[in-house]
């Protein structure tokens, strides 16, 4: 145990060591001399060109693609099987390819980098790149076809992915967007032009628009005419977490790799940190069930007054790009799609198994590239002190804070006090936040309460929705952190629920799995080294002294400490939200079933209710994406069923016995509250809340 320890100090020193160097090695550009102007626009650009590139004209991309084997396959097929004359279906994959196809050029790409030189000059405070693994990036892209797959936190994400390849020279991507910025007049246009390609949110058994889809996608890859940029969750996360990952655009790419299209490609994922988000009232806003609004131009220009506010600094980093031939080495074999033509072999399970795990790698590598903010660590002490504290307090226990996430492998952006003065360092960023706290003349800093939270949802009063809201602002930036406190946080649930004086490694291992298995919809896990992240996971708290192990026993007073009740108390509200469902889906049925979003709605009305009664104290159990991924787990499990109803209709149906197991499983590891058969009551025992 102790040459363990001795080497687990070492990695420890290799990390920090390494986040000093990584730290010192990213580059603000956004303030730099050559980006003051709006001549930096028209600099010469220089990108790197693929060696087999053969270079084509956007209009030729989209002929080329209609002309496709596969394309042409379809088409064939569709017209035998639905009867439409082939003239038809040729007609309809034109305007899906003309609706689909980017018009790629620099005109536009100079504009867009000119105006949002001068925009983001008043919006941040600096732009951070790691300019090392750019320049690698930027050498990859001569001998290979590279995929970039940055996180998705904000509408920010694409444009500060293009702008930096175009100031470090790096080929400009074609971008995967939604249809919904098509519309946008002017802008629409003008995110074509900057390379965007515009596809459906679902696709669902359309098997023209997929071939066109995943045909556009390769010809750029096979051809190299740039790299291709994707978001591997899909969508924009509102709770600032990883997104479960959605795997159509990732097979589409993967897919030329494993049919041999290409010897390999490069995956490059990319953490995205922003000090302070754009769109932080609009998404509480959303978890909570209240509409996005559509975007539009007009929308845009009423909400441009944004743009002169304080939204702190961002840090781009860049990971070590993922060779795709020598990640599946092991997982899959080329040789299958040798007997027949490439476009008429589909992908096997085992393939489509290897894309997954590498979703789950990209993910985790995005959350590896993170740099916590310090208003991460302070809102995440306001909502474990009730939205409220003293200054001095605050400055003790950010630093405690800062340092157990450091001893983890987390990197901390400490600007402004290396000479020691916290209390100066936050003072500092505290304007970036005066919406959402106040700083008192007796130096109390609190969550402000928000005003007219109007709510149309059932079970949602004006002052619930206001309460909610106010506490979803603070935990969308506590988010951004759970990732480096996962696996020890889990742990420290285990410890903390646990009755008894002690508990064996086995178990506490098998309690662990438990908890990923429950909450794998809603934290990124790795399906191959669960068994090795919770043994570092371990050593991190034993290395710390925050949890005590001797004979394989861990001692479960001494190891309720400071460290474990915080981290367990982190990951509290996630199990207070998953118990809701449970509760909701045991006591309230949905006897003739239901739809996912309906039970996630109804486990929210019941929520609200326990609020309002005392029951519950965590206002972010009514985030339907939280409550939706519980839906999400309990389909996986097989504790909710999909069904047929009389007429034909897809519903979902709890199976109440397994659920009732998950509930009791639950149990071990928190403390719940007891409720009547309606689930309506208050609690007949205390909890511990």
């Amino acid at each position: 145990m102790v040459w363990r320890k001795g080497l687990l100090h070492v990695t420890f020193l290799y990390q920090f060591t390494s986040m000093i160097r990584c730290n010192h090695g990213f580059e603000e550009i956004i303030h730099h001399s050559g980006c003051h102007n709006v001549a930096w626009g028209f600099n010469s650009y220089n990108p790197p060109v693929y060696k087999y590139n053969n270079p084509r004209q956007p209009s030729e991309i989209r002929s080329d693609v209609i002309q496709s084997d596969r394309v042409c396959r379809t088409i064939a097929q569709l017209s035998e099987r639905e009867g439409k004359s082939e003239t038809e279906l040729r007609q309809e994959a034109e305007e899906i390819i003309s609706e689909m196809g980017h018009e790629k050029g620099m005109a536009a790409i100079r504009v867009f980098a000119i105006a949002l030189t001068n925009t983001w000059r008043h919006m941040y405070r600096g732009i951070y790149v790691n300019k090392g693994n750019i320049l690698k990036v930027r050498e990859l892209c001569k001998d290979h076809p590279v995929v970039f797959m940055p996180c998705h936190r904000s509408y920010m994400d694409f444009l500060l992915m293009s702008y930096i390849c175009y100031a470090y020279d790096l080929p400009c991507p074609v971008i995967t967007a939604g249809m919904d910025f098509m519309a946008m007049q002017v802008i629409g246009s003008l995110l074509r032009r900057s390379g965007a390609f515009f596809i459906r949110r679902s696709f669902g058994s359309d098997l023209l628009y997929w071939a066109i889809f995943t045909e556009y996608v390769q010809t750029h890859l096979r051809n190299g005419d740039s790299p291709v940029e994707f978001f591997v969750e899909g969508t924009r996360s509102r709770s600032q977490k990883s997104l479960a990952p959605k795997l159509g655009c990732l097979t589409a790419v993967l897919e030329t790799y494993f049919k041999a299209e290409v010897p390999d490609l490069y995956i490059v994922p990319v953490g995205i940190s922003y000090e302070r988000i754009l769109e932080e009232k609009l998404y509480s806003y959303e978890l909570l069930g209240v509409p996005k609004p559509r975007e539009s131009t007009s929308g845009l220009w009423k909400a441009r007054h944004i743009l002169s506010s304080d939204y702190g600094s961002i840090h781009v980093s860049f990971a070590t790009p993922i060779s795709v031939h020598e990640f599946m080495k092991g997982h899959v074999d080329r040789s299958v799609h040798s007997v027949q033509p490439r476009y008429m072999s589909a992908l096997s399970q085992r393939e489509i198994a290897a894309a997954q795990i590498m979703a789950e790698e990209v993910l985790l590598q995005q959350q590896r590239q993170m740099v916590l903010s310090p208003w991460s660590l302070v809102a995440t002490l306001l909502l474990h002190h009730g939205g409220c504290i003293h200054m001095k307090q605050l400055c003790t226990e950010v630093q405690w804070l800062k340092q157990l996430a450091e001893n983890f492998g987390s990197r901390v952006d400490w600007h402004g006090a290396e000479d020691g003065s916290v209390e100066k360092m936050l003072r500092d960023i505290l304007p970036v936040y005066k919406d959402t706290v106040t700083l008192s003349t007796d130096l109390h800093l609190r969550s402000n309460p928000v005003e007219k939270a109007t709510s149309d949802r059932k079970g949602l009063d004006s002052a619930t929705m206001a309460t909610a809201v106010q506490h979803m602002m603070l935990a969308i930036y506590r988010n951004q952190l759970l990732h480096a406190f996962l696996h020890t946080g889990l742990i420290s649930v285990a410890v903390i629920g646990c009755r008894k004086n002690v508990l064996c490694t086995e178990e506490l291992y098998d309690r662990h799995l438990f908890l990923q298995k429950l909450l794998c919809k809603e934290f990124t896990f790795s399906s191959t080294n669960k068994k090795k992240e919770f043994d570092h996971a371990f050593l991190c708290l034993q290395h710390i002294g925050a949890v005590s192990l001797s004979d394989h026993q861990l001692h479960i007073a001494r190891s309720t400490t400071k460290t474990t009740i915080f981290l367990q108390r982190l990951f509290q509200p996630f199990l207070f939200g998953y118990w809701l469902l449970f509760e909701y889906l045991v006591t309230h049925g949905v006897e003739s079933g239901s739809s996912g979003q309906a039970m996630a709605i109804g486990a929210q009305t019941l929520g609200a209710h326990l609020l309002q009664q005392g029951i519950l104290s965590h206002p972010e159990i009514l985030s339907l994406e939280m409550l939706s991924n519980g839906v999400k787990s309990l389909l996986e499990c097989g504790a909710i069923c999909r069904q047929r109803n009389r007429t034909g209709d897809m519903m979902l149906v709890p199976d109440r016995t397994e659920i009732f197991h998950l509930k009791n499983e639950l149990g071990k590891v928190i403390q719940l509250p007891v409720l009547d058969a309606k689930g309506l009551a208050l609690p007949l025992t205390p909890a511990k809340l």
